[in-house]
C-alpha cells in the first residue's frame, strides 16, 4: 500500500469511526489553494474539522505529534475559508485529530476531539 492508498484507507476508517460516534461526515479531502482538510463533519450544531494521520505501529513519532503548530494554523485557516466560502455562520467549531496505527491485521484508532483550538488574533 503506497502513501496515497494508506491515507485513503485511514480516512475511510476515520469516517466509519466518526459516524459510529454521532459525527456526520459531509466532505472528504476538501481543498482550497494549497490547503486541505481531510474530513469535515457536524455533530449537532458543531462543525468538526479532522486531520487524519496513519502510521505503522511503533514508527516513532505518533500521528498526533505530526500535527505541529504550523499544520494546525494551516487547518484553522482552511476551515475559516471553508465556512466563509459556504456562507456558514458557525457558532461552534472543533478541530480533531484521528491517529491510526497499524501492523498486519491490527489497528488502533486514537481520536482526540478539540485537539487544538483557534485563538483570536
Amino acid at each position: 500500500m503506497n502513501s496515497t492508498e494508506r491515507g485513503r484507507w485511514g480516512e475511510t476508517l476515520a469516517v466509519i469511526y466518526l459516524e459510529k460516534n454521532k459525527t456526520k461526515v459531509l466532505l472528504r479531502n476538501w481543498r482550497w489553494k494549497r490547503f486541505e482538510i481531510d474530513l469535515i463533519g457536524r455533530t449537532g450544531e458543531t462543525w468538526v474539522f479532522v486531520e487524519v494521520k496513519v502510521r505503522k505501529w511503533g514508527f516513532g513519532a505518533s500521528g498526533v505529534e505530526a500535527v505541529n503548530s504550523v499544520k494546525q494554523k494551516r487547518i484553522i485557516h482552511a476551515a475559516h475559508e471553508f465556512l466563509h466560502m459556504h456562507e456558514i455562520n458557525a457558532t461552534r467549531i472543533r478541530f480533531d485529530i484521528i491517529s491510526i496505527e497499524y501492523k498486519r491485521h491490527m489497528r488502533r484508532i486514537n481520536h482526540i476531539p478539540d485537539a487544538f483550538i483557534c485563538l483570536p488574533t
